[in-house]
């Protein structure tokens, strides 16, 4: 099998039977390959300001701060924590870590990704 390009590394990963599933359905109905998509979602993830890592964390805080208002979340264990605060406590540990760009500034472009983000992103 041909390498598509020159600027392209290759990489193998294990999918999950259901995640490989999607990504065949969403490739074929965007009419595009499968590891375009792969290559768009990891620069989606590592990209500084990622609104989808923002939503998540914001999401998570909106839940503690829900919790902790409970009335009935106050109650207290044995141990002395109340549910609010175990509730809250794992619930803050499932906090995505925010990306910094950490690019040098050297690379280039992955052909085609930028274009197809940006499309998606409305720029």
């Amino acid at each position: 099998m041909p390498i598509p390009s020159r600027n392209l590394k290759p990489f193998l990963a294990y999918l999950a039977p259901q995640e490989y599933a999607k990504l065949k359905k969403f490739a074929a109905k965007h009419k595009m390959p499968m590891t375009q998509v792969i290559r768009e979602a990891i620069t989606a993830r590592v990209a500084e300001g990622n609104a989808y890592v923002t939503g998540f964390n914001d999401g998570l805080q909106d839940a503690i701060t829900a919790v902790n208002e409970m009335k009935h979340a106050q109650m207290r264990f044995p141990s002395g924590k109340s549910f609010a605060e175990l509730v809250t406590d794992d619930l803050a540990v499932r906090r995505m870590k925010e990306t910094k760009d950490e690019s040098d500034g050297t690379e280039e472009p992955v052909p085609g990704v930028q274009p197809i983000l940006q499309q998606q992103q409305g720029v």
